[in-house]
């Protein structure tokens, strides 16, 4: 028995669309040859989630979109792997927003090799069929993982470099921290009024501190330096492409540019650095709480007792998103008009540069886009959305009530 030979049992598994068919066939050589198993299964896992990253991917959204597609049991093992692929590179080639989404996965350096046999024994307790099925089913995810826009250089080349964003980052955090405070209220609360309210709050402060981040980054010469990036926002089925209108909204009234992957269920959010921050956290706040407004108006059924339950909420999270946008955006305009007088000359063109910089980064990363109108199919759906978002607060001068 050679690899060869079971790196083709392997790959005869992973373009099947049943792999566990092959089950039968890679046990026989286990069997034989445990060790030399795991050795090919290791490097021919590693190799295939390499290329998910040459195709685009990060270890968040690959970890993020295996959720949705593999068992359970198999999330591990995708961890698993992620780890053993990052020992062929040096902390200093990864660059910091990579490293960022490794430590959300629990991984750091110095990653974990991957041996199979010990991590079924030691990690999962699970025998050693169970551990070949998953991984069977691992590398045909990971083979059939489709091209997507490169966000972030490929670990193993030089990292970005932070200059200045490094020292405001404790500003940074600070203000992160009241805002992450902030929605993490609105999300808890059972009061509809008092989230928004909560949540309105969030959107003053965030579009004060932007200002301040880009007249600040400007200086006086107004040489704004380019902080651009993207990231991507996973967002629950069903209902997506209404969804991801709501995430497009918050992303808009924050200076930011979004694309939508329907069959992926991910919005690719493009923006200055520190406005990509702040559009992620509240727009992941308000997909929790349009998600609770939506089913606390319950089921609906039309004349005849057919089931609009469907309709209804999509048509209710559409509107809820056009009215929450223009909230956000009167909330975004009211902090413009407040910066000092002394300052109101040079913020024109500072959000001018910082827009064609976020243009030109969104046009290098999509270069060809579809921009899709959608259509409400129920207007009891469209005008319940439009009561729920009018419940916000976004005038966080007024009283909360109850």
């Amino acid at each position: 028995m050679s690899e060869a030979e079971v790196l083709q049992v392997l790959q005869r598994a992973t373009v099947a669309l049943q792999p566990e068919l092959h089950l039968p066939d890679l046990g026989r050589y286990d069997e034989q040859d445990q060790p030399l198993v795991d050795r090919v299964v290791r490097k021919y896992l590693t190799d295939l989630i390499r290329t998910g990253w040459e195709r685009g991917w990060t270890p968040a959204d690959v970890v993020q979109h295996g959720r949705r597609q593999l068992e359970p049991g198999a999330e591990p093992l995708l961890v698993a792997v992620i780890a053993a692929e990052h020992r062929a590179y040096k902390p200093s080639t990864i660059d910091s927003r990579w490293a960022d989404q490794l430590a959300d996965l629990g991984l750091q350096h110095p990653f974990d090799d991957l041996d199979l046999t010990a991590w079924a024994a030691a990690e999962q307790r699970i025998g050693r069929y169970l551990a070949l099925d998953l991984t069977l089913q691992l590398a045909g995810f990971l083979y059939r993982l489709q091209a997507m826009a490169r966000l972030f250089p490929l670990p193993g080349t030089a990292q970005r470099a932070t200059g200045e964003r490094a020292q405001q980052s404790g500003t940074d955090r600070k203000m992160l921290a009241r805002v992450r405070a902030l929605l993490a209220k609105a999300e808890a609360t059972e009061f509809p009024d008092e989230a928004e309210a909560l949540s309105g709050k969030a959107q003053e402060l965030m579009a004060k501190f932007s200002l301040d981040h880009a007249l600040l980054d400007a200086g006086p010469d107004l040489d704004l330096p380019d902080d651009s990036g993207a990231r991507r926002i996973w967002v629950e089925t069903p209902y997506v492409t209404a969804k991801a209108q709501l995430v497009g909204v918050v992303a808009h009234a924050n200076g930011c540019r979004t694309v939508t992957m329907d069959q992926l269920a991910v919005v690719t959010i493009v923006g200055a650095d520190l406005d990509l921050q702040l559009t992620e956290l509240l727009a992941t706040s308000l997909l929790v709480q349009a998600n609770h407004a939506m089913l606390a108006s319950g089921k609906h059924y039309g004349i005849r007792g057919e089931s609009r339950t469907r309709s209804f909420r999509q048509s209710f999270l559409m509107a809820y998103a056009q009215r929450i946008g223009e909230r956000l955006e009167a909330t975004a305009e009211r902090a413009r008009s407040a910066v000092a007088e002394a300052d109101r000359d040079r913020l024109l063109p500072v959000l001018s540069r910082r827009e064609k910089q976020v243009d030109a980064l969104f046009t290098k990363l999509f270069p060809e886009t579809v921009t899709r109108r959608t259509r409400i199919t129920n207007g009891a759906g469209w005008h319940a959305g439009l009561s729920a978002a009018d419940l916000a607060q976004l005038d966080t001068h007024r009283p909360v009530t109850r």
